[in-house]
């Protein structure tokens, strides 16, 4: 038993390790947003801010980054849980963390 146990661990972590240039960007990628849910400030919330209608409401902007950090922890418990049998699938959802990062940083 003790041997199954310490085999499926060096299993995990063997595709852990296999992942770990899509992992990174996507740890990079959160805490960006967890620094943006620490330090909030208008000029980080650029998805509208040159709308017309646009107005900053700083408890509306932390639950919207309160959202967006449960929304991308789901997802990347979605691509760990599919590394295994969806190997292109989890290399998707964990570099569209690149596209994403560059969406909220107004880059696009």
């Amino acid at each position: 038993m003790n041997n199954s146990i310490k085999k499926q661990i060096f299993g995990t972590v063997e595709l852990l390790w296999s992942f770990k240039w899509y992992i990174l960007p996507y740890i990079v990628f959160y805490f960006v947003l967890l620094s943006f849910y620490l330090s909030p400030s208008p000029k980080q919330y650029n998805i509208w801010i040159n709308e017309v209608w646009f107005v900053y409401s700083q408890p509306l902007y932390l639950a919207l980054t309160e959202l967006t950090l449960i929304i991308f922890a789901l997802l990347f418990l979605v691509g760990t849980s599919n590394m295994r049998n969806h190997p292109v699938l989890a290399k998707m959802i964990f570099l569209s963390s690149l596209f994403f990062c560059a969406v909220f940083l107004g880059i696009i």
